[in-house]
């Protein structure tokens, strides 16, 4: 946690031209399953897809048949660069993509999972294990687990165990889950994994870096509250954001999200972290709320409009109590097989410096597209080519002493 701030702090002080003297399982599109399209990634029970390292390992598909268990992964790699050539060679507020005009290894991520669904009203277990390496990596360590390197980037590359948990379903109240172990985030529209977003972007907003939790060690159950599964509820304790075997404060904090999918195109999802946050400090309490709404009027096109507030009562920059808010809004159209457009517009305000500066205003507007040039293709058709032009505003001059930025960004997602 304390190197993922000094990253948003540290490129934002250094950006602005007079400093010298003065952040699932994440709500996500599930493409294998069209009755499901707005239900969250961890509710999500999409037919199963063969992936090529599942091709690999089990050829014969003998092993996943008498167990369950299936392998996959993705490999990411981007850059970026900066036109306006800041001397810092930072692109400030920024989070994964950060570093100006340098080719980086995003993720290389492979996870091993039996996969179970609560909603079969019986007795079962799962988990997952989900292991990542690459620049990504640095910036999301959980305090007591792989925190031993000496910088997000030094190494460049590092390792992490991103998540590592257990599943088990109980056959009470027409079916729970229980989740126990280390879970990414519950909160938010985009996610540490970039093949996971409904509408995703390689540049992730302000607020991914600024305000989001990214992990979290602790114990969930899920639960669905109507008899037609539209509402379902989860709910659980952790050791707080971004708190691994080692912990800030001692202190429990409180997660979880309710999720109403209204319709099979519509859907609300409400999401709410509580708790102590503050090092050493088990009093002052942290709560982030954060309201998404998705709507898909048809199988072309995406749209979402979210809503997100932090408080930390002991979390300004002069050490009181202080927030933080966003709103965004996205879509996406699909043009062809071949070809997604996207498009991105982002409020925040930092009101007391809880995150960056205080009484400070940041505007982005990220035009995109998705290009899957290998479709059909048996080995690639999954290979993203993501390019994006992004206008960064701020009311101040914290772009290395300018007012603006401007960005083209570029990634590569193979999913194996």
């Amino acid at each position: 946690m304390i190197d993922r701030l000094r990253i948003v702090a540290v490129s934002a002080l250094a950006a602005i031209g007079f400093s010298a003297s003065s952040r699932a399982d994440t709500p996500a599109y599930n493409p294998g399953n069209s009755s499901e399209l707005v239900t969250p990634l961890q509710l999500a029970t999409a037919p199963r897809q063969v992936g090529i390292l599942t091709k690999l390992v089990d050829p014969q598909d003998n092993f996943y048949k008498s167990t369950g268990i299936e392998f996959y992964g993705h490999v990411e790699g981007g850059y970026t660069y900066n036109f306006d050539t800041p001397s810092t060679k930072q692109n400030a507020f920024r989070s994964f993509d950060f570093e100006d005009q340098k080719v980086i290894l995003d993720q290389l991520d492979i996870s091993i999972e039996r996969k179970v669904d609560y909603r079969k009203n019986k007795f079962d277990v799962g988990g997952l294990v989900e292991w990542m390496w690459g620049a990504d990596a640095g910036l999301i360590h959980a305090h007591g687990i792989f925190d031993y390197y000496d910088g997000p980037r030094n190494p460049e590359n590092q390792f992490d165990p991103v998540q590592f948990y257990a599943d088990i379903t109980l056959p009470v109240f027409n079916g729970v889950r229980l989740r126990v172990g280390k879970f990414v985030n519950l909160v938010g529209y985009e996610s540490i994994n970039p093949t996971a977003d409904f509408i995703g972007f390689y540049s992730r907003s302000f607020v991914f870096g600024a305000g989001y939790p990214f992990t979290h060690l602790g114990a969930l159950a899920t639960v669905d509250l109507n008899s037609d599964r539209s509402l379902t509820f989860t709910g659980g304790v952790t050791r707080g954001d971004e708190q691994g075997f080692e912990d800030n404060n001692d202190a429990w904090s409180f997660l979880g999200s309710l999720n109403w999918v209204i319709n099979k195109k519509m859907a609300l999802y409400i999401a709410n972290s509580t708790g102590p946050e503050q090092p050493n400090n088990d009093s002052d309490y942290r709560t982030t709320w954060d309201v998404t709404f998705y709507y898909q009027p048809n199988d072309k096109c995406k749209l979402l409009v979210n809503g997100y507030f932090l408080y930390d009562n002991a979390g300004a920059a002069d050490g009181g109590s202080g927030y933080l808010y966003s709103f965004a809004a996205l879509a996406s159209y699909d043009i062809d097989k071949m070809c997604t457009f996207k498009i991105r517009g982002e409020y925040f305000r930092d009101e007391d410096g809880v995150r960056t500066l205080p009484k400070l205003n940041l505007y982005e507007v990220t035009v995109g597209m998705d290009i899957r040039p290998l479709v059909g293709n048996e080995w690639a058709s999954s290979l993203i080519i993501r390019p994006e032009v992004r206008f960064d505003y701020s009311d101040d001059k914290v772009f290395d002493g300018e007012n603006h930025q401007i960005t083209f960004g570029i990634d590569a997602i193979f999913r194996f």
